[in-house]
């Protein structure tokens, strides 16, 4: 039986859909004005239970998608990686503050723009992306990816990070530092810390990943 080949941007567009529907299921699950020091650990179990369905999903998609060819290289910061990782940021703020979303706050969120509108922005810019040149994000402390890890895999850790990091925000934007626990301004740096590698990580994986699908095959 001949399979029919999806698009790249097709394909992109179903992962990005199924990761806001998956999560959307937790994040609607959280009550209002939720406490983040009593979600995260409810997330990464989430996560966990739900991991092997989204591979499972992305892995029948990759199979059947026809990657594009380009001798071409990213110089600047529209690259996979740094994309999706804007996608999935972009599906945090769908999440947690549409009109839709049980978290929305009108006074907070009414100047916020169409996510929509934004999400197929950055999805059209990914469907015509290039491998990166350099490695972004790389920080002096951080060891180097060379491993090549499924993309499905990669986009689960990256939006499951965000999520992570969007929960725990207020400490940066709504409470002063001086209004804090010490304990938990220790807690909060110690989580940022690992969310950001997991993050970093991630992107990288998803760079190295397009790197070898959208890169020309030299004649031999």
């Amino acid at each position: 039986m001949k399979i029919e080949l999806i698009h790249l941007s097709g394909l992109e567009q179903k992962l990005l859909d199924r990761l806001r529907e998956t999560w959307n299921v937790f994040v609607s699950g959280l009550v209002v004005n939720f406490e983040p020091a009593h979600t995260i650990q409810a997330l990464e179990k989430f996560g966990a239970n739900e991991l092997a369905q989204f591979k499972k999903f992305g892995e029948l998609h990759v199979k059947e998608t026809q990657f594009r060819s380009t001798s071409e290289l990213e110089d600047g910061m529209n690259s996979p990686g740094i994309l999706w990782d804007r996608l999935t940021i972009l599906n945090c703020k769908y999440l947690f503050t549409s009109q839709d979303s049980v978290h929305h706050k009108a006074a907070l969120h009414k100047n916020l723009g169409n996510v929509n509108d934004e999400l197929k922005s950055v999805l059209k810019a990914l469907a015509q992306s290039k491998p990166a040149r350099n490695i972004l994000l790389a920080k002096e402390a951080t060891d180097r990816q060379r491993d090549i890890v499924p993309l499905e895999e990669s986009l689960w850790w990256l939006q499951m990070s965000n999520i992570a990091m969007w929960i725990n925000q207020d400490l940066l934007y709504t409470v002063s530092a001086d209004d804090v626990e010490p304990q938990r301004l220790r807690d909060y740096i110690a989580f940022f810390s690992k969310a950001n590698r997991v993050r970093n990580t991630a992107i990288e994986h998803i760079e190295i990943y397009y790197s070898m699908k959208l890169k020309r095959k030299e004649s031999p």
